[in-house]
């Protein structure tokens, strides 16, 4: 039985320069038989007959190779360098307050231009509190909890009780909040920070007035959102 030929010994065969009478049979045969695209079988019957004596490989197995393309060299394809995306360098929360990204200025905020915000939070409140039904229900849980959870930015507040005197009195919308204050635009067009802690605030929403005890509202507003209250009994001031 013929034994098949490596590949390497055919490659190794097949990069060999032609001898000069193998070169001069070629050029013989391409006079006689003309164009190479219209006689691909001749060619490679003649490429089978001259391999033969040569290598121990059968007819099948040269006829196989001869089909397959060697290149030459390997050309990788280059993959393209996509520009790493860089992440932005976000503000630490010490470098906002450096650059007073958080205050508000104490000048040219005008009241009246406050009032579509507040009329906003009107109809934001009575959709959210639904009234007419939650106020005249036996248990009034559900509507506590949703006051305690609410947004008062565009609240008219007004400040009812405090240990310090100089806040009794103060009305305004209020256009931030944060843990521990309320801030505040007055009729007067300035700006007031109001500490939740031991101050009591009102607010109207038509007929109904409501209460509000800062020493319950010390919390982050984007907290009290998902937190649950607990039924507590009113703090004295």
């Amino acid at each position: 039985m013929a034994k098949k030929a490596s590949r390497k010994e055919l490659e190794s065969i097949f990069y060999k320069p032609l001898p000069v009478d193998a070169r001069i049979t070629l050029e013989q045969q391409s006079h006689i038989l003309g164009s190479t695209t219209k006689n691909l079988n001749k060619d490679e019957n003649f490429l089978i007959e001259y391999m033969k004596p040569k290598t121990v490989a059968e007819t099948e197995e040269l006829t196989a190779q001869f089909k397959k393309n060697f290149p030459l060299r390997n050309n990788k394809t280059l993959k393209d360098n996509k520009s790493k995306r860089t992440k932005k360098k976000l503000l630490t929360s010490i470098e906002k307050r450096k650059l007073g990204l958080h205050k508000l200025p104490k000048t040219g905020i005008k009241y009246a231009s406050l009032a579509p915000l507040h009329q906003l939070w009107v109809e934001y409140m009575e959709n959210n509190l639904n009234l007419e039904i939650s106020a005249s229900g036996a248990n009034k849980d559900g509507l506590y909890q949703k006051i305690a959870k609410a947004d008062y930015h565009g609240c008219l507040l007004m400040v009812t009780r405090s240990k310090c005197p100089s806040y009794i009195g103060a009305k305004g919308i209020v256009v931030q909040e944060t843990k521990n204050t309320f801030q505040i635009i007055c009729e007067e067009d300035k700006l007031k920070i109001i500490p939740k802690r031991d101050s009591v605030f009102t607010f109207n929403i038509s007929r109904w007035t409501f209460t509000l005890f800062g020493n319950h509202m010390n919390i982050r507003p984007s907290e009290r959102a998902s937190r649950k209250f607990k039924s507590r009994p009113t703090i004295d001031l």
